[in-house]
């Protein structure tokens, strides 16, 4: 539950910086195209690290299902969601709009990954001796 709480106040955080730097070079349009691709790069990537998350401590079958699924479902909403997005409403959603969600997508699958990895340990339970 601990790693949940820190990837929210992180993803959050890298949020926030990357939309203000992005306010303070194209302003309006930075924030309508950014906070929508971090919506769509934030729900898939939290919904997977909680699927992970939770199926650490089950057979390993679950634990590549959730690996392989989760990867499906994040690029499903964020790739699919883009899409729909661009194609619905062009004047709106440009290509800057994917630039954006390339960098969200990234930043919080590498934020994901590093507490994976950081919790692997303590998931597992203690080393054989």
């Amino acid at each position: 539950m601990k790693t949940l709480v820190v990837f929210v106040g992180g993803a959050l955080l890298f949020g926030a910086v990357v939309l203000s730097a992005g306010y303070c070079f194209w302003e309006t349009d930075a924030l309508v195209q950014g906070a929508t691709a971090f919506a769509l790069a934030f729900i898939p990537a939290l919904l997977t690290l909680a699927w992970a998350v939770f199926s650490y401590g089950s057979a390993p079958e679950m634990q590549l299902m959730a690996s392989l699924g989760g990867t499906g479902v994040r690029m499903a909403i964020a790739l699919g969601g883009g899409y729909l997005l661009t194609s619905a409403l062009p004047q709106l959603f440009d290509m800057t709009f994917w630039y954006w969600l390339l960098v969200f997508y990234l930043g919080l699958l590498g934020f994901e990954i590093a507490l994976l990895a950081r919790q692997q340990p303590t998931m597992s339970g203690p080393p054989p001796a």
